[in-house]
C-alpha cells in the first residue's frame, strides 16, 4: 500500500468524503470490470459498485490502513455479488427482467454460442466432481429425484445425498467462476441454482 493510499485511508475513518470520492475514483475501473465479469449486464453491475462504495462509508470506520484495502475491498465486492446473483435466481420477476438485458446484449448466434459454452463448461465441471458425488448430482439434477429416491438409489442417507449436493454445487461454482465470463456466470445461476432445494446454503 502507497503512502498516499494510507494518508486517503486514514481520512476516510474521520469521514473525509473528499478521501472517499478519490478512493472510489481510484478503484471504479477495476471494480466495475470486475462485478461485469459476473452480472454482465451494466446497468446492474453500476448499481452494484454504488451499493459496495455505501458499504465502504458505512463501515468506514472499521478500516485498517495497515491491511491491504484491495483485497478487503474486493472481498466485500465478490460477497455482495454473489448475494446479488442469489437475488436474482430466487425473484422471478428480477430474474425475467435480466435474461431479457442479457439477450438484448446478444443476438440469436452469440446466445447460442453461449448456451453451447455454458453446457461444455457444467459436462466438464461435473466430470471433475467424485464418483460418488457426480451419481448424486446426476440423479438429483438430470433426473429429476428427490433426496429420498437419490438416498434409496444408492444405499446412503438423506443427509449425505443433501452434502453430496452442496459439496457438488460449490465445486461447480468456483470451476464457473474460475473459467466463465459474466453471461456464463449468470446463466449458471439462472440454470443451475434457480431449481435447487430452498433448504441448501451456498456460502
Amino acid at each position: 500500500m502507497s503512502n498516499d493510499e494510507a494518508i486517503l485511508l486514514q481520512e476516510l475513518r474521520r469521514g473525509n468524503q473528499e478521501a472517499f470520492i478519490a478512493i472510489y475514483n481510484q478503484h471504479y475501473p477495476s471494480l466495475y470490470t470486475y462485478i461485469l465479469r459476473f452480472i454482465a449486464v451494466p446497468q446492474l453491475a453500476e448499481d452494484a459498485l454504488q451499493e459496495v462504495f455505501v458499504k465502504i462509508w458505512e463501515v468506514r470506520e472499521r478500516i485498517d490502513p495497515a491491511q491491504s484495502f484491495r483485497g478487503y475491498l474486493y472481498r466485500i465486492t465478490r460477497n455482495h455479488v454473489f448475494k446479488l446473483m442469489k437475488k436474482i435466481a430466487a425473484d422471478e420477476a428480477l430474474r425475467h427482467q435480466v435474461m431479457q438485458d442479457l439477450h438484448r446484449q446478444t443476438d440469436d448466434a452469440d446466445t447460442r454460442l453461449l448456451w453451447k459454452e455454458y453446457e461444455q463448461l457444467l459436462h466438464t465441471a461435473i466430470a471433475r466432481l467424485p464418483p460418488q458425488r457426480q451419481r448424486v448430482f446426476k440423479l438429483c439434477r438430470e433426473e429429476s429425484k428427490s433426496y429420498e429416491e437419490v438416498a434409496a438409489t444408492l444405499g446412503i442417507s438423506k443427509n449425505t445425498v443433501k452434502e453430496h449436493m452442496v459439496l457438488a454445487l460449490k465445486s461447480i461454482q468456483s470451476f464457473f467462476y474460475e473459467h466463465a465470463d459474466g453471461a456464463l456466470f449468470l446463466l449458471f445461476w439462472t440454470e443451475v441454482l434457480i431449481n435447487q432445494k430452498k433448504s441448501l446454503t451456498f456460502f
